[in-house]
């Protein structure tokens, strides 16, 4: 069933165009940086992004700008944890496996995951109760209660990605509290904003 929901989201959100990717996240940060939960982070963790995803590297670079912190997260493959990093400049990545940018030997800053104020998260689908979709192995389900309770946990996605339907779930799961997409900011069941 999972594997039949991330096929199909998979399937849209890699028919968008490059220069929808590119309007459609640049109007995800438009609405990410209008939210207390952004203006008052220190420390923020973003995920590089990969292929379609919600192009984040302007997310980061506005982070830089406003003087937060930005930490990235460098997934552990032998144990399919999220080590935490703190990210002080793009040139101290590389293409890693699959393609995707990782801290250059000698360039990860472990950062405790209770110093986080705002965890921006990537996924293929979602709900609007909260439910979250990944790839499948796991590792924000494991890294997230590592958070502190009253950190944001902010899904970035396009409205596409968006399930009418409620999306199948486990007791392990754990809840987005906001879904930001290029449309507004949603909150359990309510858009709380609409550009």
């Amino acid at each position: 069933m999972k594997n039949e929901i991330r096929k199909h989201f998979k399937n849209l959100r890699n028919s968008l165009t490059e220069k929808e990717v590119k309007e459609k996240s640049l109007a995800i940060l438009q609405t990410l940086t209008s939210y207390p939960f952004w203006q008052n982070a220190k420390h923020i963790m973003c995920y590089l992004s990969f292929g379609k995803e919600v192009y984040t590297k302007p997310i980061i670079e506005e982070a830089w700008k406003a003087n937060k912190q930005v930490v990235i997260p460098v997934c552990k493959r032998e144990t399919c944890d999220i080590e935490p990093s703190q990210l002080f400049s793009f040139a101290d990545l590389e293409p890693r496996t699959m393609g995707i940018l990782e801290p250059k030997e000698g360039k990860l800053m472990e950062v405790d995951p209770k110093v986080i104020d705002l965890c921006l998260i990537p996924g293929l689908a979602f709900d609007l109760m909260g439910h979250r979709i990944g790839f499948g192995a796991g590792y924000y389900d494991r890294f997230l209660p590592l958070l502190r309770s009253d950190t944001p946990k902010v899904a970035l996605a396009y409205e596409l990605q968006i399930s009418q339907e409620p999306l199948p779930s486990e007791n392990f799961d754990v809840l987005m509290d906001y879904i930001c997409t290029e449309k507004g900011l949603y909150q359990s069941t309510t858009l709380l904003q609409e550009i």
